[in-house]
């Protein structure tokens, strides 16, 4: 029963955003993303520690400001998720600009494919929509959801919007083939999970960090292009796309893996430190803790 109000309220929700114009639906978006920030106080009290020793703001103020923000782009990313079904090409270009799509055209003209990694920053789903539609086809990795039929529907959107998905757990040999056959591969790799990973610091503190991007570029000789969205204060987008990171290698893989993900985690952390209320503060990102912090 829980499993079918979800996929019912997701569906009433959609119906409802899509029929609105684009600033009132964001506006609304908006809302949900306030309502969220007083409701749920453990994410508000988490997000506002976390951006002041992370910032180093000394005024609790700015921090709850920047938080409050965090809540609101999260609740303007659900409603343009679920207008999803109502964009075509057209809608997309006209709501996300690209700088640097050629790093993309020159990342698969050496046939290896490449890899699109970002973080859950701006609007992630987005950007995938937007490089399908307008550069390239772009296949993420991403995390089945607990609700079957929530998971279901969201699945049906992204397909609408014009890409597929590989799911996290069982989908290493898609990924691979989607190398293989020199398309993109979406992942993204900013927040503390259960996959294999490494400690890099991030923001001056040891993170748990997923090195699967290092770690499929190294096997396959796919470059990886750390990309990104930006929320702009009109409403649209700006997808920024990098030169691929260059990759070190050394004689011990695991040294290899870590150098690597501190690269990629520096460049993700640089963004967010330029625009702080666009990434997921309310997560939990230094739940895992070296063996010697233990």
């Amino acid at each position: 029963m829980k499993d079918w109000c979800y996929e019912f309220a997701a569906k009433l929700m959609g119906a409802c955003v899509s029929r609105l114009p684009n600033s009132v639906a964001l506006a609304v978006g908006a809302g949900f993303g306030r309502l969220a920030f007083w409701l749920a106080a453990t994410e508000r009290s988490r997000a506002c520690e976390q951006l002041q020793w992370c910032l180093n703001l000394s005024d609790n103020r700015r921090a709850t400001a920047i938080a409050k923000r965090c809540f609101e782009n999260l609740g303007k990313n659900v409603v343009e998720f679920l207008r999803f079904p109502g964009m075509d090409a057209g809608s997309l270009q006209q709501a996300v600009t690209f700088e640097g799509a050629s790093h993309i055209e020159e990342a698969l003209a050496r046939g290896k494919g490449a890899i699109i990694l970002t973080g859950h920053f701006g609007n992630w789903e987005l950007l995938a929509a937007s490089i399908s539609a307008q550069v390239a086809p772009l296949t993420p990795i991403v995390r089945e959801l607990r609700s079957p039929r929530l998971d279901a529907l969201v699945s049906s959107y992204r397909t609408q919007a014009g890409y597929a998905t590989i799911d996290r757990d069982t989908g290493l040999r898609s990924a691979l083939r989607c190398l293989k056959r020199n398309q993109l591969l979406g992942i993204v790799a900013d927040v503390d999970t259960k996959v294999n990973g490494v400690f890099v610091d991030f923001f001056g503190k040891p993170a748990y960090t997923p090195y699967s991007p290092v770690a499929i570029a190294l096997k396959t000789g796919a470059a990886i292009l750390p990309s990104f969205i930006i929320r702009q204060p009109d409403g649209t987008h700006r997808a920024i796309i990098e030169p691929p990171l260059a990759l070190e290698r050394t004689a011990v893989n695991e040294e290899e893996l870590v150098i690597n993900t501190q690269k990629f985690t520096n460049i993700i952390e640089g963004y967010i430190r330029r625009y702080p209320e666009q990434w997921v503060w309310m997560h939990e990102r230094w739940k895992t803790r070296p063996e010697e912090e233990r």
